[in-house]
């Protein structure tokens, strides 16, 4: 929705598809662990070492403590990021990333490398107009990396993980002094602890009624969402991890996505009327007892296909609706239909009660619902939060083969809607 464009994936159903190794003036790579007090932290404690080694590498956690989250492949999901700076007067290339148990075994619980690592791999303060793949991190450059730890059940998760990075080295640059050959051509690193949140997820009702509802943007794969890593607030924020674009699908259309011609079965008619598609007007409901905190319903809608330029971030939302749910958490609803907000700043609602209708207002590609939880009543600077919706019928997964069922479709109960799975959603007064 917000920092990138919410555009509407193409290819669904495929991606947008860390201390010290000390190592001799030599070259050689060697590895060894540097603890880190508090997780999450650049501190780190002073290793114990044979001697004086360089570190090139600087391994933080990005996010507070992160809470897993139940997906609906039965999984559980442990969504953050790692900063990487790279200290060396020499480009690096990352070339494997392990999450490892943080202890004296460092078992591997998941790795990253080749294509994903890659895909996962962002430039802070770069937005090129096409993107394309970070290979590298120029010397005195941090990229960060989106990391998606995968565990079959709550219990096998760990309080605490750290994590081993392997890069390689380009030659320095012949401007540099002599110093820049102490640096290592090689590295295996061993940091960056992040601490698992003991906290749930909040469980809330659905945002919307009704089927055939698709996840676009979601969880936790790479999309313009969990890409969106933006300094606010006075730091380094992904401002929408859990983000979701909730798109209605024609499920009888064949085929769902047109590779060809690029047709997406969204709508039916006219794909340059924002009323022929089939999440426009469609009713949104509060996910919570809860109070509404700030409205905004003048927008008008944009034309599908065509984004507004020249937008301030708070405009990004277009119509949008803010409500506090209590306990520190707050609902974010954007792209609303003009005029369609049928309450106030102030007004107290109940969960399932309608709030407004869908639109096609802000930076949106098409009438899609934007939805996410936060820590704040401001929708870019509030810490993401993960939820999960208490009920729903699970229909599969929407790919370029049509839907999938790799999960078993039926009713679900308290979970996360991944990317690109498909739903119906209760209609009628939440039970």
């Amino acid at each position: 929705m917000m920092a990138s464009p919410c555009r509407l994936m193409v290819c669904i159903g495929s991606s947008v598809l860390l201390v010290a190794a000390g190592c001799s003036p030599g070259g050689d790579a060697t590895s060894s662990s540097v603890p880190s007090p508090r997780c999450g932290s650049a501190a780190q404690a002073v290793p114990t070492a044979a001697r004086d080694e360089i570190s090139p590498l600087v391994v933080t956690g990005v996010a507070p403590d992160p809470i897993p989250v139940r997906g609906t492949d039965g999984k559980y999901h442990v969504a953050y990021e790692l900063a990487v700076l790279n200290a060396a007067p020499r480009a690096t290339t990352l070339i494997k990333v392990e999450t490892l148990t943080d202890d004296a075994a460092h078992r591997v619980l998941t790795r990253l490398q080749g294509d994903e690592l890659v895909m996962r791999t962002l430039r802070v303060g770069s937005y090129p107009r096409e993107p394309s793949p970070v290979t590298s991190i120029p010397g005195g450059q941090t990229a960060i990396l989106l990391l998606d730890d995968v565990y079959d059940d709550r219990g096998a998760i760990p309080p605490i993980v750290t994590h081993r990075v392997e890069a390689s080295f380009a030659p320095p640059t012949a401007d540099q002094r002599e110093v820049a050959g102490v640096y290592p051509e090689q590295v295996s690193q061993v940091g960056g602890s992040i601490c698992h949140s003991s906290r749930a997820p909040l469980v809330i009702a659905p945002p919307l009624q009704g089927d055939s509802w698709v996840a676009l943007n979601a969880c936790c794969t790479v999309s313009p969402h969990r890409s969106a890593m933006l300094p606010i607030g006075g730091r380094i924020n992904g401002t929408e991890r859990f983000a979701v674009d909730w798109v209605r699908f024609d499920l009888s259309a064949q085929p769902l996505v047109d590779v060809r011609t690029g047709v997406v079965a969204t709508f039916r008619g006219d794909p340059t009327r924002n009323e022929d598609y089939l999440a426009y007007n469609q009713p949104l409901v509060a996910v919570a007892d809860a109070t509404v905190v700030s409205v905004v319903s003048d927008v008008p809608d944009q034309p599908p296909h065509v984004f507004p330029t020249g937008l301030r971030l708070d405009q990004y939302g277009g119509n949008q609706i803010v409500l506090d749910l209590g306990a520190g958490a707050y609902a974010f609803y954007a792209h609303l239909k003009p005029g369609s907000a049928s309450v106030r700043a102030g007004d107290r609602v109940t969960k399932g009660q309608q709030i407004g209708n869908l639109g096609n207002s802000g930076n949106s590609s098409e009438a899609h619902l934007h939805f996410h939880l936060m820590n704040s009543p401001l929708p870019l600077t509030g810490e993401n939060l993960p939820f999960q919706i208490d009920r729903f019928e699970f229909l599969g997964t929407v790919t370029l083969d049509g839907l999938t069922t790799s999960s078993p479709p039926g009713p679900r109960t308290n979970e996360l809607p991944l990317a690109e799975s498909t739903a119906n959603y209760p209609v009628g007064p939440a039970r």
